[in-house]
């Protein structure tokens, strides 16, 4: 049964440097309302499927970069054709830069109850090492906006890890992240995947990454100074306050199904993973031509889906069973006795520091 639904929107005004999600640097209003109804064609191809939608999520991309209104005519389709639960959580990304009250509205009025906007840093020379073009203040009017419109549930995304970032830098950005009567923060440690321009200029040494040991240091006083301020991590990059964990993305780390619409967007149905083309002129072509976009195929069989229990578990505070793992015991008390993990009521739990090395530790368990 699908629970959750995830809209790819592709378009951005710029490209950030750190960015490997399929984005397209456009701001060509002709070709937003045509992939719009690329889209709405595409959700109609699953009709038949069985849903029970408890989350909508619109991705990017920058998905403020649309109109809303075109935001709130995919969620009347969407509505329109899937069973959904009576409460669904509905998110939009955000960048601060692209909307004011009156978007904001529009986006209420239409059912849209959770907002994830694009902070990234209120420090000017963080957002100027990082390419985004939006600044502190464009932040706080967002909020400010957002809240005026009739927004409770408020999410703030966090990049730590940046060239040049200190500690008394990371503390200023926890101070003011949390000045803001948001419910839930997002704090990701920027990484430079080798296909981005940030990937290219660490490989040629124009671009220093900060090292493990400071990035520890970062992480500790994240999760330290989020939870003395009523935040409670959930996952891996995720804190928030009761009752306002993101739904969605809850969805994805505890393998539940959900369906991905629009360019390169992934799906997880009945025990098979399928991507759609890359490719926005294929997308479009096929869409509109009655055909889905899917060029990926991948069976998850029984040992795949515990690979998948494993890695997907240890992201969250919760961890993972022991009988997951149980040929793998001598490894587990390895990493207990040097403090990467925890055994609780019979699951194992990352520490911090086990965090830090999480890809390591999944792939020896796998």
């Amino acid at each position: 049964m699908i629970e959750g639904v995830y809209i790819h929107i592709p378009f951005c005004n710029l490209k950030c440097p750190y960015c490997d999600f399929t984005s397209v640097a456009v701001n060509d209003r002709t070709l937003f309302g045509e992939y719009v109804k690329a889209v709405k064609k595409e959700v109609s191809l699953y009709r038949g499927e069985d849903f029970s939608v408890k989350s909508i999520y619109f991705g990017g991309g920058t998905p403020s970069l649309i109109e809303p209104e075109q935001i709130v005519s995919l969620i009347n389709t969407i509505l329109k054709e899937y069973r959904t639960e009576n409460r669904v959580e509905i998110t939009v990304e955000i960048n601060p830069e692209t909307y004011r009250y009156e978007q904001f509205r529009v986006l209420k009025e239409a059912g849209v109850n959770r907002i994830s906007i694009g902070a990234q840093s209120f420090l000017e020379k963080n957002l100027r090492r990082l390419g985004r073009v939006h600044s502190p203040k464009d932040t706080v009017q967002t909020v400010e906006d957002a809240l005026k419109a009739g927004f409770e549930n408020i999410s703030l995304d966090m990049i730590y890890g940046i060239s040049g970032q200190s500690i008394k830098d990371l503390e200023k950005d926890l101070e003011l992240f949390t000045s803001l009567p948001v419910k839930h923060i997002s704090a990701y440690m920027l990484t430079a995947y080798d296909e981005t321009p940030l990937g290219q200029m660490v490989k040629s040494g124009d671009y220093q990454m900060l090292g493990e040991d400071i990035l520890l240091d970062m992480f500790k006083l994240i999760d330290e100074y989020l939870e003395m301020k009523g935040f409670k991590r959930y996952e891996l990059s995720n804190w928030a306050k009761t009752d306002y964990m993101c739904r969605h993305n809850l969805l994805y780390w505890k393998r539940k199904e959900f369906l991905g619409l629009g360019v390169s967007a992934w799906s997880y149905v009945d025990n098979i993973r399928f991507g759609n083309t890359k490719n926005l002129s294929e997308y479009m072509e096929k869409v509109n031509k009655g055909k889905k976009p899917v060029v990926f195929k991948e069976v998850i069989d029984e040992e795949e889906e515990k690979k998948e229990k494993i890695f997907l578990g240890l992201r969250l505070v919760e961890g993972i069973e022991l009988h997951l793992i149980e040929n793998r015991m001598d490894f587990v008390n390895s990493i207990v006795n040097q403090n990467l993990a925890k055994i609780e009521n019979n699951r194992l739990i990352l520490t911090p520091e086990g965090i830090m090395l999480s890809n390591y530790i999944s792939s020896r368990l796998i």
